[in-house]
């Protein structure tokens, strides 16, 4: 430190040299004092608590001092007679939603009588509009800008100048305090000082994270209002009906009402959604402080969205799927589909003919980081089957194209999914990365049988996920948000890739990796692995619920083994434990439970509805076949000879039948749930 300067001068070049990123918002705010105007425009910095509003208004300070501009700075209410004579002044007002009672003094009085040549900008939770929103003369002179946390980048850009270089607690810093400047800048505080280094066990930081929630619900007073917001901090979005089943309360619509004028809330597709921030702060402070009511939280979340899955028409159902994923507690599929979920910030769409030449761009500009890094991308000349390949796809009718895009339009990324049928299977035989999959999997006798349209097609090859750009995250966890959509048709997917991440996703996601189609089609520095997903056999919530359990998906019995399986069933149809052990219980057929005795009910049950449901539609014959199985295996033994007399047949007879109705059985059982 320089001798001589003093402490306030010595803070002020801390927080210069400590500021990172931010350079949308600065070269806003540079354009925005040299804009000529005809009314004084008012900059609106407004955002969640500890996203750095105050640190940002004082490097517009600075850059204010820069271009000879005099700058106040103050808090809304102590707001300077003075400010109003200053020529070319710079008024910068901080926490305006924290004085509301000086609101109607700011726009009636003092903004009015300021020059054109003075510039305001005011700075707080809410948007300047919601407290003016009467006045609608006001909005024309109201540039807003909503600011966001830090990208991981900018974040580990802080806490190298905070003195942090060490790659693993940076990235312990990073994964523990989220985006979020304030928690950040005090996770850097507590490895600094305090030479905190687990931040996942820290006592210490936990402490940080209640302060952090108190701070973030500054604005809430309401206790009840608490508790609810407990409740959407379980799920990703909620309308009414998801809210009062996750809290359990009956009546919420008050509630929902005043959760939408909450600056930390924000509108989604399907109802509303807590800023990510606030979301994951209220999670791991409940999870701290009342692991009881988080764990019955997210338990009611859980057994509201298998329900709702379950009865949902076919495009709810898609959507439901990824909020469905988003209960996953896999960090992996945390860190991927929902990196950034800041509604708006991406949408995915379907793409148009008007979007190749963008998605072109972006599939050779992505091959060339990956295979050739060291070359400028426009150097980049693609292998001559990946260029035949991508056209064909891409012109594909039955192709499933998603771009996509920022706030401004822009195509950002995309993703291919080709249903695999009689038009399509050719295509793939042009590309030596994806055709061995198609062999190593599918028989000859499969690939002829399969359906000659895409619209008939029950198998689809993931083929494409490309995203570049500034926000690199959110554009992949959107793009793979929709992308999980298709699993809502239960059928069957393939996917072949040499990229390290997708391996590790598909693999936390249940594919199962078929070694016959592991190829070097770019190279032997890049090993491709094929894999495979069979919904078809196992239905969806089977899947789901293995995977979001940590288990391995239930792998499909073929006719044979399932028939094997349900004679052993009935051989042992009073032993809680052998049925509990049974395959059969991960059928799709059987609701997912938990517990011994709840499992073997449930196999009991499915076999019993499913048989009486096949002796309401039998053929006489096939009917006598199904009481022989009810004969045979699920009466008592003094009734089977009564059984066999009813019948009119011999012993014999009897268990030919019976098998004859375990082989019907067990074909029914196969069939997906609905």
């Amino acid at each position: 430190m320089v001798s001589g300067t003093s402490i306030g001068e010595a803070v002020s070049r801390l927080d210069e040299d400590s500021f990172v990123g931010r350079e949308l918002e600065l070269a806003t705010f540079r354009a925005w004092l040299t804009e000529p105007t005809r009314f004084p425009e008012i900059l609106n910095i407004s955002g969640p608590s500890g996203v750095g509003k105050s640190t940002l208004l004082r490097a517009f300070g600075r850059i204010a001092l820069e271009q000879g501009r005099t700058v106040i700075h103050a808090d809304v209410g102590t707001v300077p007679a003075t400010a109003c004579a200053e020529r070319n002044a710079v008024v910068l007002l901080d926490r305006f939603d924290e004085q509301g009672e000086v609101s109607n003094y700011l726009h009636s009085e003092f903004l009015p009588s300021l020059e054109t040549n003075v510039r305001v900008v005011i700075a707080g939770r809410y948007p300047v509009g919601l407290a003016w929103s009467r006045n609608e003369l006001w909005h024309a002179l109201i540039r807003p800008l909503r600011l966001e946390g830090f990208s991981v980048r900018e974040a580990e850009d802080y806490l190298h100048r905070r003195g942090l270089t060490e790659p693993k607690l940076v990235r312990q810093v990073v994964d523990a305090a989220g985006n979020n400047p304030l928690a950040i800048s005090l996770a850097a505080d507590l490895a600094l000082r305090f030479g905190v280094r687990d931040f996942c066990s820290a006592p210490e930081w936990r402490l940080i994270v209640r302060l952090l929630v108190e701070r973030l619900l500054a604005e809430v007073s309401d206790p009840r209002l608490r508790e609810i917001l407990e409740a959407c901090a379980a799920v990703r979005q909620f309308d009414e009906v998801t809210l009062a089943a996750v809290s359990g309360c009956n009546d919420v619509s008050v509630a929902f009402g005043q959760l939408c004028q909450l600056s930390f809330v924000r509108p989604a597709e399907h109802g509303l959604m807590l800023h990510e921030d606030v979301r994951r702060r209220l999670v791991e402070d409940l999870a701290w402080r009342h692991p009881d009511r988080y764990h019955a939280l997210r338990a009611r979340a859980l057994a509201y969205y298998r329900e709702r899955v379950r009865t949902a028409a076919p495009p709810e159902r898609e959507w439901l799927i990824a909020d469905r994923f988003f209960l996953w507690g896999n960090a992996l599929i945390q860190r991927l589909f929902f990196s950034s979920d800041d509604p708006g910030q991406v949408w995915v769409e379907a793409g148009r003919p008007a979007d190749h030449v963008d998605v072109r761009r972006l599939f050779y500009s992505r091959m060339a980081s990956l295979l050739t890094p060291d070359l400028v991308a426009e150097h980049f000349s693609p292998p001559a089957e990946d260029d035949d390949f991508f056209e064909a796809i891409l012109l594909h009718p039955g192709t499933r194209l998603r771009v996509a895009r920022e706030r401004d339009g822009r195509t950002l990324g995309f993703s291919t999914v080709l249903p695999v049928c009689q038009e399509t299977i050719s295509l793939l035989e042009l590309h030596p990365a994806y055709a061995p999959l198609v062999h190593a999997y599918c028989s000859p006798a499969s690939v002829a049988a399969l359906p000659e349209s895409p619209n008939d097609a029950t198998i689809f090859y993931l083929l494409h996920l490309v995203y570049a750009g500034a926000i690199p995250g959110a554009i992949r966890s959107a793009l793979l948000r929709d992308l999980s959509r298709v699993f809502a048709t239960s059928g069957i997917y393939l996917s072949s890739t040499f990229v390290p991440a997708h391996k590790r996703m598909l693999e936390a996601c249940g594919f199962e990796c078929v070694p016959a189609a592991r190829n070097e089609a770019w190279g032997a520095d890049y090993l491709v692995d094929g894999y495979v997903l069979d919904l078809s056999r196992i239905g969806f919530e089977p899947w789901i619920e293995a995977v979001m359990s940590g288990r391995r998906p239930p792998r499909p019995l073929g006719c044979a083994a399932l028939e094997r399986e349900l004679q052993g069933a009935l051989r042992h149809w009073t032993d809680d434990g052998w049925l509990a052990r049974s395959r059969l219980a991960d059928l799709p057929a059987v609701a997912p439970v938990d517990g011994e005795a709840q499992r073997s009910s449930a196999v009991r049950q499915t076999v019993l509805q499913t048989l009486a449901a096949l002796r309401g539609q039998a053929s006489a014959r096939l009917d006598a076949a199904y009481r022989a199985v009810e004969v045979v295996y699920l009466s008592s033994r003094p009734s089977r000879k009564l059984g066999a007399r009813n019948l009119s047949v011999s012993r014999a007879t009897l268990y030919r039948l019976a098998k004859r109705g375990v082989h019907g059985l067990a074909e029914a059982l196969s069939r997906p749930a609905s």
